[in-house]
């Protein structure tokens, strides 16, 4: 016996506040409501604070001891515009004591070997983590079917995507750690693709750049590279 059952269909609900998450019109919508807000900052506190933003991501900059008073303003301001700040992501930082993670970087304040003190900018966790995911769908056991050329292209692509947004300030080390990553697992899975019963470094970091053509991420200083 089977007993049919009435389900209700599927409705579209309207949403009258707020941008979808990832639309592609949220971007647009961010620049028209808060451009007034970067000029306001930028502009009339000039000394005081600057806002570095990127559609409606963004971190304020000021002065030690003026944050409380930043954060106030800000909030009052977006208020004013039908907007809210996201408490779960909004906070106040002491850069001097702990990093930031924005737009894919960690920012921390260091001492450099010469002793002065400097805001170092490099790839944060997540980032890194994501492009070990992208070259593992890429190098992995379900893909040694395919030709090796058309597995490495795949794989090239990701990585210079990859370095062309990332590779900034101090990256330098970040970028050596994940090009011996991208070496290690393109020379595993070739090993394993052929069934190879000699070393793993029969294929030899040269020939896995020139014979196969593995993209080299960048790892000299990136104002050496621009010079």
């Amino acid at each position: 016996m089977w007993k049919r059952t009435r389900t209700a269909p599927d409705r579209v609900l309207p949403n009258y506040c707020g941008t979808p998450q990832g639309g592609v019109i949220s971007p647009l919508l961010a620049n028209l409501y808060l451009n007034p807000l970067d000029h306001g900052v930028n502009e009339k506190c000039l000394g005081q604070a600057r806002m570095i933003r990127y559609a409606d991501d963004f971190v304020i900059v000021c002065r030690p001891g003026r944050g409380r008073e930043v954060l106030e303003r800000t909030t009052r301001w977006l208020r004013a515009k039908g907007l809210e700040l996201n408490e779960g992501k909004t906070r106040l930082v002491d850069i001097c004591r702990e990093g930031i993670n924005f737009l894919g970087f960690n920012l921390t304040w260091r001492k450099s070997l010469k002793g002065r003190r400097y805001l170092h900018v490099e790839p944060n966790q997540k980032s890194r983590q994501n492009l070990r995911k992208h070259l593992a769908r890429i190098l992995n056991h379900w893909t040694r079917w395919k030709a090796t050329g058309e597995v490495v292209r795949e794989a090239n692509q990701v990585m210079r995507g990859w370095a062309g947004y990332f590779h900034y300030r101090n990256s330098t080390s970040v970028m050596n750690v994940m090009k011996n990553y991208s070496r290690e697992r393109l020379r595993r899975w070739i090993w394993r693709k052929h069934g190879c019963k000699r070393g793993l470094w029969t294929f030899t970091t040269a020939r896995l750049h020139t014979h196969y053509g593995l993209y080299a991420l960048p790892t000299t200083a990136v104002w050496k590279a621009n010079r």
